[in-house]
């Protein structure tokens, strides 16, 4: 029998038992009724999670958040129109690869690793170069734990007359998201992070209006990751275009159900208590955290190890007492940074327990010496 670890990571996530059982079950059919019925009920769940209106549609892709991100770059951009892209971590550069890709002309404005947006360049760029169609951001960079500017990016993008695509993929759940009050176009998120569901699937949820048809001006760059062909098969029929990953839709019905039963509100209140609890425990037992308040996001946490502990080290400890944590991306890693998330199936008494660890740890390694407490 596999060891149970206690998941601290931004994805995969802890899921609950219930959730677990719902795959303990005879194996369904994808062309037929039954899993009709979850689709349709996963379609209306997504909508009403993302505060969607009814110029909205939902899909869901078998792949992982890449997948879904990729299924909407490529089948929104018009030929010849450019896109800003916004960058300051890891997967606003896998954006970067995507639309690199696909060959479009392409503005980066990077502002560098946990660094925020700076707001009065988006406006430049945008008044600068008046082919820009799409601006492209991730709402909360998972390898920093950074929330974005989406309000600041928001105003900017519908005052030029733009369309925004958001990369919400460990946001949806976990932070305020309104497709309609937002103002946003096109958006992508998967189960297996703050919804609290299992990989395999990830989802785009769009305004109808800003996705359009294929023609001479968008051209059909792809198959399996189609867009319209997603929404053509999920509008006619409640199905998709090819074979999908059944189990995962099952498992992401039963996630959408837990959320809604603990409220959207209740879920966020929860990540907000867990992310408390860890950042001021870390603080205590001395460690620096890598952003300041106002930036940080409700599930993900990056901190400083003393210099004395190294971070794969630390990792590997941590990981033989079962508590998974992630180290820190890119240039983080090279700055001993490690990360706590907050996200999935974790409640308060298991940051407290966590702490815990990481205090026996961080002492048993040489890194703390004071008497500090971190819980």
């Amino acid at each position: 029998m596999v060891e149970k670890k206690m998941l601290f990571t931004p994805g995969p996530v802890m899921t609950s038992e219930a959730l677990k059982a719902v795959l303990l079950q005879p194996d369904i059919p994808h062309r037929q009724p039954v899993f009709e019925q979850y689709v349709r009920r996963i379609r209306a769940s997504l909508l009403l999670l993302s505060g969607a209106d009814e110029g909205y549609t939902a899909v869901v892709v078998s792949g992982s958040g890449t997948a879904a991100n990729e299924t909407a770059l490529s089948s929104i951009v018009r030929r010849g129109e450019e896109v800003l892209l916004l960058s300051n971590g890891e997967f606003g550069e896998r954006l970067r690869g995507i639309l690199e890709v696909y060959g479009y002309p392409l503005h980066v404005l990077d502002f560098g690793w946990a660094q925020p947006y700076d707001l009065e360049g988006v406006r430049r760029a945008l008044a600068e170069h008046a082919g820009i169609g799409w601006v492209c951001m991730v709402y909360h960079e998972t390898s920093t734990g950074m929330r974005n500017a989406l309000d600041g990016v928001v105003r900017a993008v519908a005052e030029a007359g733009r369309r925004l695509f958001v990369d919400a993929v460990s946001a949806i759940g976990g932070e305020p998201l309104n497709v309609g009050r937002d103002r946003i176009d096109v958006c992508t998120g998967v189960p297996n992070k703050a919804v609290a569901g299992l990989p395999g699937v990830s989802f785009v949820i769009a305004r109808r209006s800003s996705v359009p048809p294929l023609g001479a001006d968008l051209p059909r760059r792809n198959v399996y990751l189609n867009l319209q062909k997603h929404i053509e098969w999920a509008d006619r029929a409640e199905q998709t275009p090819n074979t999908p990953s059944v189990q995962m839709f099952v498992a992401l019905d039963a996630a959408l159900q837990e959320l809604q039963a603990e409220t959207l509100d209740g879920r966020m209140r929860r990540h907000r208590e867990c992310a408390l609890i860890v950042r001021q425990g870390l603080e205590r037992l001395g460690l620096r955290l890598l952003l300041a308040p106002d930036f940080r996001s409700n599930t993900v946490t990056a901190a400083f190890l003393p210099p004395a502990v190294r971070v794969e080290a630390f990792i590997e400890a941590m990981e033989a007492r079962g508590y998974v944590l992630y180290p820190g991306k890119g240039p983080l890693l090279e700055q001993n940074v490690f990360q706590v998330a907050t996200m999935g199936w974790i409640q308060p008494e298991d940051c407290r327990s966590l702490l815990g660890v990481i205090e026996t740890t961080l002492r048993e390694m040489g890194g703390l010496t004071g008497g500090g407490k971190g819980s």
